[in-house]
């Protein structure tokens, strides 16, 4: 049986797609250019140990930015539109995701940034784990400063570091180190839990499977709300599962200070209720960074709004695109989000509901998560055709291990074979 609940058939099935996510009509060429990305960050990695240290008015900060930065763009999208997806959908979307980041970081990091300060790049990141002199620094510490840049998506400790993650900072910062990883190892079992959930709903909804079959639930309002919360949730989980794992490994077994590992997304204490708010308060910022550093350079309110979802728009329909060519519908819900965003202020002003009553923050509220619900569809439906639910990313269920949900307690068995080179 799937469920003990007479809601579910108990002769549901699942129908696996093939591991390798092939597409017949895709050259095989297209497996060839997986080196592309490596070469990507290589370059910049270079490129930042070279002109990080030296001060703006040296030649090789004017010239060599005019240089790399056309190279890393060219890469980046070389890696994204001409490489077939590699293993499985989660890793895929990765690799379409990354290659975007790092190109606009190199834009970012290469061209905008050494143009706003006159002190050397090396003074403005002040990477507290990677410090690098400005006065002879060796090549080992100018290319441990750029790898420290390059992983530092979020700007942790940096002036660009938002308010909201130092709030987050300091909040960690406040618990003893004990409890940190309590409550860190504590959010991993429970996502754990979820995502067995998850699978087994993947299981009973094929839709969610990508797999076209007679036993499929049909497309109705009801059902189709609950895909696209159930889509936006196995997203969350599979994100903030592993920055909390990463955390207690990081923590726990190589001593890293915890304040440096502040929550991903919103917790329920940070209120959100407006369209802006959840994509700045509830939402994680892993590549926030990414997508705000040309905001700046406008004073145009509506493109400090429409910039952002634009570039987010790019970095998806790369990851969606990576997994099965399609990638429309993911840039699509990214480039609607500013327009919600702004018709909203212009209806309940750009304060929010600062101030408001419960009845007016509830039915806000409300209207956000239709919003979100209503155009997030065709996202969630972007990455279920890519096979992204087809993967179970835990190594035990524990609803088989108690008997509610069909299938093998060990599940790492089948899924292994989504990682595997062909």
């Amino acid at each position: 049986m799937l469920f003990a609940s007479p809601l579910v058939p108990n002769n549901v099935q699942h129908y696996p797609r093939p591991p390798t996510y092939d597409f017949p009509d895709l050259p095989a060429a297209d497996r060839a250019s997986f080196w592309l990305l490596p070469i990507s960050i290589a370059l910049q990695q270079i490129s930042l140990a070279i002109i990080g240290p030296l001060p703006k008015t040296s030649p090789i900060r004017t010239l060599l930015p005019a240089i790399v930065v056309p190279v890393v763009i060219g890469i980046g999208i070389q890696a994204t539109l001409f490489s077939h997806h590699l293993t499985s959908p989660v890793v895929n979307f990765g690799y379409g995701t990354a290659a975007i980041s790092i190109t606009l970081q190199g834009i970012e990091i290469l061209f905008v940034t050494p143009w706003r300060y006159e002190i050397p790049l090396s003074e403005i990141f002040k990477i507290a784990e990677t410090p690098c002199p400005t006065i002879n620094p060796t090549w080992r510490q100018r290319f441990d400063w750029a790898g420290a840049c390059l992983n530092n998506p979020r700007m942790l400790n940096t002036p660009f570091e938002p308010t909201l993650l130092k709030k987050r900072r300091e909040k960690v910062a406040g618990m003893s180190k004990g409890w940190f990883l309590v409550t860190r190892f504590a959010r991993v079992v429970m996502i754990w839990v979820l995502i067995d959930f998850l699978l087994a709903w993947c299981r009973y909804d094929l839709w969610f499977g990508s797999v076209t079959h007679h036993m499929a639930l049909p497309d109705t309002l009801l059902s189709g709300a609950a895909r696209t919360v159930f889509g936006g949730a196995a997203i969350w989980m599979a994100v903030d599962s592993e920055h909390a794992l990463c955390a207690v490994v990081c923590v726990g077994l190589f001593g890293q200070d915890h304040s440096n590992w502040p929550d991903l997304f919103g917790i329920w204490t940070e209120e959100w209720y407006t369209i802006a708010e959840f994509w700045g308060i509830a939402w994680h910022g892993l590549f926030r960074q990414r997508f705000t550093f040309l905001t700046s350079t406008t004073s145009s309110r509506i493109l400090r709004v429409m910039i952002p979802f634009l570039l987010s728009g790019v970095l998806h329909f790369a990851g969606a695109y990576m997994q099965s060519r399609h990638g429309v519908e993911a840039m699509v819900f990214l480039v609607l989000q500013p327009i919600g965003i702004l018709v909203q202020q212009w209806v309940i002003g750009r304060e929010g509901v600062k101030g408001r009553g419960w009845g007016v923050k509830f039915v806000v509220w409300v209207t956000t998560m239709v919003w979100l619900i209503t155009t997030g569809y065709v996202f969630v439906g972007a990455y279920a055709k890519g096979g992204m639910f087809d993967i179970e990313p835990i190594p035990v269920s524990f609803l088989s291990l108690l008997g509610a949900v069909e299938g093998k307690v060990w599940r790492y068995g089948g899924a292994m074979a989504h990682f595997g080179w062909y």
